[in-house]
Formats: C-alpha cells, structure tokens, sequence
C-alpha cells in the first residue's frame, strides 16, 4: 500500500505545537502523535477501508494523456483524448472508452510500433498499464505491505499526514481528512526493479521480455462530490523504462523481432473534468 482518534483518545506522550503566522487570529495546531507501528498500521488500514468502500462507483469524465519517447528525443507517442471511466476497486477494475470530442488528439510513431502485434508492443507497458498500476489506489504497496517500510504520523488542524520510507521501494506520503478519505498521495521509486514477462506454448518460448524501472514519481490527489463520496481528482506518473529488451520467435524457433537495450521515459497525466 482504525478507529477514528479524538484528540482526548490520543496517547498522552504526543506532543502538540502551536504556531501563530503574524498576526493571524486562529492558531494552527500541529500534533506529532508517538502512536505505536501497530497502531499507525491500524490507521492506514482503515484508509484502505475507506477508499474501497466510499470510492464513487459510477462513469466520469476524465481527460488521459501520454507522452513516451525512446532515448532522449524519439517521439513514440502523445496523446490527449476524453474518456469516461468507471472504476471498481474492490475487484481491480477499471473500465474506459474514447468520448467524442474534436479536441481529442492521437499522434504515434507508426513506424516503431507497426513492428509488433498488440500482445508484443511496448505500447501497453506506456499507457494502459501505467493507468492500472496507480489507479489502484488501494493496492499501492505502501497501504498493505506494512513490514517494508518506516512510518511517521502528525496531525494538522484534523488533515493527517504519513510519511512512509523503504530503502527496497517507495519513499513519500499521503494525507486524509478525519473521516479517512484520502486528499493527497506522492512517492517516488527508491530503488529500480526487474520485469521479466515470458511466454511460453506447448513448452517452447514464444517471446521474452526484460526490463528495468529505475524511475517512477506519482502525484494523486483526491476529491469528495456532493455525496461525500471519493474520486480521484488528478493523477500525474513519470517513469523511466531502462534496458529493454524484447525476443519474438516463431514456431520453429526463429527469431522475428528483437530490441535490446531500449531505454524509454513516459508520462501520463490523468485529470477529472
């Protein structure tokens, strides 16, 4: 990748700051809260609760775009369309189609991606997986894989903020409001990671894949409708993509196509309207 904490349940070593900016009438409170690690854990799960059971479960309008390039220059794609999108959090799905719009734009290097069929392309890696990956939001690896990683915990006029850290993964934090609803998430990669994704039919090797993220920085921010229910209000991921390398082989066992070394940097802004 709990209970709701008055201030009068909250451990009695918790140490609270005031703060008064020039001459501002309202004072802002700042708790730092020496919870213990199971308690914290206890918060974030009932987050996760929260996002899986008050997440807004009909169609919205979003506005999707993603921009990849090869190397340093090498424009393979950008786009900018309107979508509208459901998503189910409970059974990891996520439905979208294209909406009409004149100001829709599709723009891909033809060239490059003419070379695969759609189950080869690394097209699928720089847009539609990178929507599924963070999107998710209750599977972030921070919100369930508890052991991995640090937490801090404080409290600022009823918005808490955790801060989480792991060497091995993701370093960043997220913010929710009294009621659990999440406001705010931002991380970055600490440490790249391995893909590899081969497969195989009737035990011979129809195609290998291999590659390193050494780069990954998301940004999500929430928002509640009239309801009170949650949506995602705009999320922006940047990664870095290092060292493709990409085998097909027919059924004799002859290679078709091959990359090696690719190295690719995508972006993909995901926006409410």
């Amino acid at each position: 990748m709990k209970k709701i904490f008055t201030i009068a349940l909250m451990i009695l070593s918790s140490v609270s700051i005031y703060a008064q900016e020039d001459d501002a009438e309202e004072l802002e409170l700042i708790i730092i809260d020496k919870m213990t690690r199971s308690q914290i854990e206890q918060v974030i799960t009932k987050v996760r609760k929260q996002t899986y059971n008050n997440y807004i479960d009909t169609d919205q309008v979003y506005n999707i775009s993603h921009y990849a390039v090869l190397g340093d220059t090498l424009q393979l794609l950008k786009t900018n369309e309107d979508f509208d999108v459901s998503i189910f959090f409970k059974n990891k799905k996520i439905n979208k189609a294209v909406r009409s719009n004149v100001k829709n734009e599709y723009e891909i290097n033809e060239e490059f991606f003419d070379r695969y069929t759609f189950n080869d392309s690394p097209m699928y890696w720089l847009t539609e997986f990178v929507i599924r990956k963070y999107v998710n939001v209750p599977d972030l690896d921070f919100l369930h894989n508890f052991p991995e990683y640090d937490f801090n915990r404080t409290v600022n006029n009823g918005i808490t903020r955790i801060d989480f850290y792991s060497e091995d993964i993701y370093a960043g934090y997220f913010t929710f409001d009294q009621h659990f609803n999440l406001q705010k998430i931002e991380f970055e990669l600490i440490k790249p990671y391995p893909i590899d994704h081969s497969q195989t039919k009737n035990g011979k090797k129809m195609f290998d894949k291999r590659w390193v993220y050494t780069y990954e920085k998301v940004e999500i921010s929430f928002g509640l409708n009239a309801d009170k229910k949650l949506y995602i209000k705009e999320m922006i991921a940047d990664e870095k993509i290092e060292k493709y390398n990409f085998q097909r082989f027919n059924s004799k066992r002859e290679l078709l196509i091959e990359d090696k070394d690719l190295d690719f940097t995508s972006r993909l802004i995901f926006t409410k309207k």
